[in-house]
């Protein structure tokens, strides 16, 4: 059966960067990063894909995460797999710190409303070396152009009505291909981001699809081959139709 594929409008600014990802000539091997402590900040502070932002801010949640970073070298973890895994959870965690600094506030797009600077240009998330990095730098410039996995935008989390839940647990190597399909799942089959209406035969997706599709072109042919993956089986019998 033919249908028509419509992209939701959503809010979500976007910012480009150019800056690719490079690491240092000289590192240790086979560094592991501890994963624990986001763990048990996620544990803690997230509930049913919401954060108790009042609750991070009065207890200073994230004060020994954040001094941990600056003298973490990211470019030491030597698997990929793992180094993915911090990535994600520092862009989610930095975005919660982000935040906080200016709560209350309902979306991350009122920071730019009372600083008048794009949230994800900002430059606060400081690592090993006093470099400082931005949100958009750490997505676009690290992990998408280093890892070719489409499923990370399940798991980045913008604090904008139209991004993924966060989950109450952080990324880790070991659980990480089920994390992304769970995610997955869960945004692909949430009628508020994308819903199948088979009466018009029209796929009504998140704008996340037309803003990344490259990367999921890339990985699964193409945007409907993707959410074919994961949508209900209900709806993916009457997509193949």
């Amino acid at each position: 059966m033919k249908y028509t594929l419509i992209i939701l409008i959503t809010v979500l600014a976007l910012s480009s960067c150019k800056r690719e990802e490079v690491q240092r000539n000289i590192l240790p091997d086979n560094i592991h990063y501890d994963f624990s402590e986001m763990d048990n900040f996620l544990k803690n502070y997230v509930s049913d894909g919401k954060v108790k932002y009042s609750e991070v801010i009065n207890d200073k949640a994230l004060d020994k995460i954040n001094n941990e970073l600056k003298t973490f070298e990211p470019y030491s973890i030597s698997d990929d797999k793992e180094r993915l895994a911090f990535w994600i959870n520092v862009y989610n965690l930095y975005t919660i710190d982000l935040i906080s600094q200016y709560y209350p506030v309902n979306s991350i797009l009122e920071i730019e409303e009372k600083t008048g600077t794009n949230p994800w240009n900002m430059k606060f998330i400081e690592l090993a070396g006093g470099r400082k990095f931005s949100l958009d730098e750490i997505e676009k410039e690290i992990i998408i152009p280093k890892y070719n996995e489409p499923r990370i935008h399940y798991a980045l989390v913008c604090a904008a009505e139209s991004c993924p839940v966060i989950i109450a647990e952080a990324y880790t190597p070991e659980k990480l291909d089920s994390q992304f399909d769970t995610q997955a799942k869960i945004f692909i089959n949430d009628k508020n981001k994308n819903y199948l209406n088979e009466k018009e035969n029209v796929l009504y997706l998140s704008m996340i699809y037309k803003w990344y599709g490259r990367d999921f072109i890339k990985k699964d042919s193409s945007v409907v081959d993707h959410v074919k993956i994961y949508i209900n089986e209900g709806d993916k019998e009457f997509i193949n139709l």
